[in-house]
């Protein structure tokens, strides 16, 4: 059976090459680092590996969408991960799922493995975006419909990713009236600020001209850049939303924050710097 029809969230992670060797290495200090940091203030082996293991799963998440939304420039994806490290061995960053949930619908969007999404990508798309919308905001499962709906109208579409776009939106309105109220509250000139910063760094990327170069891993075709864009904004609305909700899971707006400020940051100056070398 071809597995690129069950799941198109898997893309090879090859330990040989240096970008991918890198930031499993990372990864490794951060669990490291994170877990001893944890320990020491709590004592618990178990809860002090556990608090390191999602710390460093949430950094290769960090790193992992990145490269989804900048897939051209491989160093980039690296400046998120540098601004989220402190905070995620500190104070943990670890929304996980969530962090899953956005990964794969702009995989789903932007087709990077270059096939349309599987049978248990929609699946999880529908289920995580559901949960999502209940535990948190109703607002994800907007999101959620919305990458399956524009799926399914660019190219080669599938027509189940409509159907899909309906079970969820219909799902979402379901939960509209059992909302969070509070959700949405005043906030302080940190998030604010967090907020402009990023949506201003984050048009560099998202209005730029540039062809888009990177292949997908199946087809060896280069990614269209229309997947890529919208893939982009539905990053962007996401990190907007995560800023301005406040639940149990607020900590999750400054994983978002560091991944559009990063992506921003190398675009404004270290692309700017490499190329006045060259």
């Amino acid at each position: 059976m071809d597995r690129y029809r069950i799941t198109s969230i898997n893309r090879p992670l090859d330990p040989d090459y240096p970008t991918n060797r890198l930031i499993l290495l990372i990864c490794l200090i951060v669990l490291i680092i994170s877990s001893l940091f944890h320990f020491a203030s709590n004592k618990d082996v178990i809860a002090a590996a556990i608090y390191g293991l999602k710390a460093g799963i949430s950094v290769f998440l960090v790193w992992a969408i990145s490269r989804e939304i900048d897939p051209d420039h491989e160093i980039a994806a690296f400046a998120p991960v540098l601004l989220s490290l402190i905070p995620a061995m500190i104070y943990g960053m670890q929304p996980l799922l969530a962090l899953y949930w956005l990964l794969l619908i702009l995989r789903i969007v932007n087709r990077s493995t270059g096939s349309k999404a599987g049978i248990l990508d929609i699946m999880a798309a529908l289920l995580i975006g559901a949960y999502l919308s209940h535990e948190i905001f109703w607002i994800f499962g907007i999101i959620t419909a919305a990458a399956l709906f524009i799926d399914s109208r660019l190219s080669a579409p599938e027509k189940v990713h409509l159907f899909a776009a309906i079970i969820m939106a219909g799902i979402t309105l379901f939960m509209i009236p059992k909302g969070n109220e509070n959700a949405i509250k005043e906030f302080s000139i940190t998030r604010i600020l967090a907020l402009i910063s990023m949506t201003f760094l984050f048009l560099l990327p998202l209005i730029s001209s540039e062809k888009i170069k990177s292949k997908s891993d199946r087809t060896s075709e280069p990614l269209e850049k229309i997947r890529v864009k919208l893939a982009m904004v539905i990053f962007l609305l996401t990190a907007i939303t995560f800023t301005l909700i406040d639940t149990d899971h607020n900590g999750s707006w400054a994983v978002l924050w560091c991944i559009a400020t990063g992506i921003g940051l190398y675009r404004l100056f270290i692309r700017n710097i490499s190329s006045d070398f060259h």
